[in-house]
């Protein structure tokens, strides 16, 4: 499913994986913080470097609707509809 991502290069820095994943830096940050989500992780100066197949590898792992299609989220209710049922 992401070997694409894989490919890309050896390491995802919490950006990418905030634009690709919608994971926030803040959520990372407080994971690395309580030694909670993705354990294998590099400080590199000021940056932090995941192995990107590690990380899709514990992604993987903690996905709860395995089987089912990304839905994206949304409403066709507008202002003017919000009271209908």
């Amino acid at each position: 499913m992401f070997e694409d991502w894989i490919k890309e290069k050896q390491t995802a820095t919490d950006h990418d994986i905030e634009k690709d994943f919608q994971i926030p830096k803040n959520t990372l940050k407080k994971w690395r913080l309580n030694k909670q989500g993705p354990k294998v992780f590099f400080r590199l100066g000021d940056k932090i470097l995941y192995p990107r197949a590690a990380f899709v590898e514990w992604f993987m792992q903690h996905v709860k609707n395995k089987n089912s299609s990304v839905v994206p989220i949304g409403s066709n209710r507008t202002k003017s509809n919000i009271s209908e049922s």
